[in-house]
């Protein structure tokens, strides 16, 4: 079984960075449906148990797309 990393869901470089300096190397099973949905701007709607990491899978593609943004330009 191959395993998916976060670069393979389209996560930038230096955020997987960040994510392995936390110890966080592989995506749970909701990050691994969620993430890539979310960093295309589509809305994504998930469900998982709690401590499965939704918030990783909502927030991660949030922080992203906002690192991305201009400043002083809310619509990006």
């Amino acid at each position: 079984m191959t395993t998916i990393g976060f670069a393979d869901l389209g996560v930038d470089a230096d955020l997987v960075s960040a994510l392995s300096d936390q110890g966080i190397e592989t995506p749970f099973a909701i990050q691994s449906l969620t993430i890539a949905d979310g960093l295309a701007g589509r809305d994504v709607c998930g469900k998982a148990k709690t401590g499965s990491g939704k918030t990783l899978a909502f927030g991660l593609p949030l922080v992203q797309l906002l690192s991305k943004a201009e400043p002083g330009c809310p619509t990006g």
